[in-house]
């Protein structure tokens, strides 16, 4: 990319190529927004967001983390019904109360 394809203002610069700065730019331009722009150091989601990369689960310490959650559990659907965009695989956590049933949960 040349420095004079670069753009040199725009309404809106999320900076930062990771989750949180994908998903504001996703959400923006979802909502019509298209004078906006992400800067990025290096590589999308190469920072410390590849560490909880498909980590989604659905409790958390309080209502307004559960709701996120919940939120991004229905954008990733979303998102993998549409073929072009995302390759998304569903999988579960099950919470095993105790070691009653551990030997029928564990996975080589």
């Amino acid at each position: 990319m040349t420095s004079s394809s670069v753009k040199s203002q725009a309404r809106v610069v999320v900076i930062g190529g990771g989750i949180a700065g994908c998903s504001t730019l996703y959400h923006l331009t979802r909502e019509g927004w298209t004078d906006v722009v992400l800067v990025e150091r290096d590589e999308l989601t190469s920072g410390s967001t590849w560490h909880a990369a498909a980590q989604v689960t659905q409790f958390g310490a309080n209502q307004t983390m559960v709701a996120l959650k919940r939120h991004s559990i229905d954008l990733y659907r979303e998102l993998a019904a549409d073929p072009g965009r995302l390759d998304a695989l569903r999988v579960g956590l099950d919470v095993v109360d105790g070691l009653l049933d551990l030997d029928g949960h564990v996975r080589e």
